[in-house]
C-alpha cells in the first residue's frame, strides 16, 4: 500500500475508486465500505483509495475541543494495508480545507486530482465548507463530474447503529466486549513503553510496561483489564491497568501492564496491548499487601479468561 501525505502528491492520471471518511476506529461499519470499495475497484479496473484526514474533522468543524480518536494513524494504516487498500491519501484538515464548498472539494480534489471514478460513502458522510455537502448532493454531483456514488447504509448491532461516538462510550463505561464487537477486532494500544515510577518491580514484585498515551488517544474505563500484548511479533498475556494508582495516592493517568512469562528491558520498545475484557474497577487498597494480593488474583483471572475466550496457551 501507498501512502500519500497531502493530496497534491498523487499521481493524477490514474483512475480510481475513492472511499471517503474519518474511518475513526476503522469499525465493522467501515470495513463494508471498504470491502465495498474493493470489490467495486476489482470489478472496474480502478486503483483502490481510501482519501482520509491525519486528524479528525469535527474540532475544527465545530470549533470545539479536540476529539479523542479510537484508533492512531500507525493502527489504521496496518488495517487498511491488511484489506487490500493499493493508496491511502493522508490530508490535514485545516481552515483553508474546511473552506471549500462541496462543490469546489468535488471538482478540485475528488476530480481534478484523485480522479474519481467511483465514490463510496457512508450514509451520514458530510464534506465542504462546515460539512454543508451530504450524499444527495454528492450524488448530483457525481452527475455533474462523471463518477458514480455508492452509499453504504448503517450497519446494526444489538439493536444499536455501529458508530465511533458509541464504541467512545462503550469504551469510557469499560464495556470492551461490546466495543470489540463494534470494532471486529479488540481495541488495542500501540505506544512506546517509557519509564513509570519503577513501583511495580521494586515494591509489588510485579514489573509492568508503562506505555506512553497521546492525551488524544481515548483509553478505556480505570480498572484492571485482561490483555493480549505483541511484543516483537510474540503474543503474551497481559494485567492491564489503567488509571491513576490510588493506592499511592497517584494523579496523573496512565496505562501498565504486567506481561505474563515475559522478561526482559523494553523501554523505549514499542508493544501493541490489545484489550479482552474488563476483570475489575479501580480502587484504593489499604496497604501494598493488600494490593499485592489483588494482583496475584488479577493474574489468575486473566489466564483463566484468555485460554476460556481466547485460546491463548501460555
Amino acid at each position: 500500500m501507498q501512502v500519500i501525505q497531502k493530496h497534491q502528491n498523487i499521481d493524477s492520471n490514474i483512475k480510481r475508486g475513492i472511499a471517503l471518511g474519518n474511518f475513526d476506529g476503522v469499525h465493522i461499519g467501515h470495513q463494508k465500505l471498504i470491502n465495498s470499495l474493493l470489490n467495486v475497484c476489482k470489478s472496474n479496473n480502478l486503483q483502490s483509495c481510501i482519501y482520509t484526514f491525519i486528524n479528525h474533522t469535527m474540532p475544527i468543524i465545530s470549533n470545539t475541543s479536540q476529539l479523542q480518536y479510537i484508533t492512531n494513524i500507525g493502527i489504521k494504516k496496518r488495517i487498511f494495508q491488511d484489506c487490500g487498500i493499493d493508496i491511502l491519501v493522508l490530508d490535514e484538515f485545516n481552515q483553508k480545507l474546511m473552506a471549500l464548498s462541496p462543490e469546489k472539494f468535488v471538482e478540485d480534489i475528488l476530480v481534478k486530482i484523485l480522479n474519481c471514478k467511483i465514490a463510496i460513502v457512508g450514509f451520514d458522510y458530510r464534506f465542504g465548507y462546515k460539512g454543508r455537502g451530504d450524499t444527495i448532493l454528492l450524488k448530483e454531483l457525481g452527475k455533474k463530474y462523471g463518477f458514480e456514488v455508492i452509499i453504504i447504509d448503517a450497519v446494526m448491532m444489538n439493536e444499536k447503529k455501529v458508530s465511533s461516538s458509541h464504541i467512545r462510550g462503550y469504551l469510557k463505561d469499560g464495556n470492551i466486549k461490546s466495543a470489540n464487537e463494534f470494532l471486529g477486532r479488540y481495541f488495542s494500544l500501540c505506544s512506546k513503553v517509557i519509564h513509570g515510577d519503577a513501583r511495580g518491580g521494586s515494591l509489588l514484585g510485579f514489573p509492568t510496561a508503562n506505555i506512553e498515551v497521546d492525551p488524544l488517544q481515548i483509553i478505556p474505563k480505570p480498572g484492571v483489564y485482561a490483555t493480549l500484548v505483541k511484543v516483537n511479533n510474540e503474543i503474551y498475556m497481559g494485567a492491564t491497568s489503567v488509571g491513576t494508582k490510588p493506592t499511592f495516592k497517584g494523579t496523573k493517568q496512565s496505562v501498565e501492564t504486567f506481561i505474563i512469562d515475559y522478561s526482559g528491558d523494553l523501554y523505549n520498545e514499542y508493544i501493541e496491548v490489545s484489550f479482552v475484557k474488563m476483570l475489575r474497577g479501580e480502587f484504593k487498597y489499604e496497604s501494598p499487601q493488600i494490593l499485592i494480593e489483588q494482583i496475584n488474583k488479577d493474574i489468575q483471572n486473566v489466564k483463566i479468561c484468555l485460554q476460556n475466550n481466547c485460546n491463548v496457551l501460555k
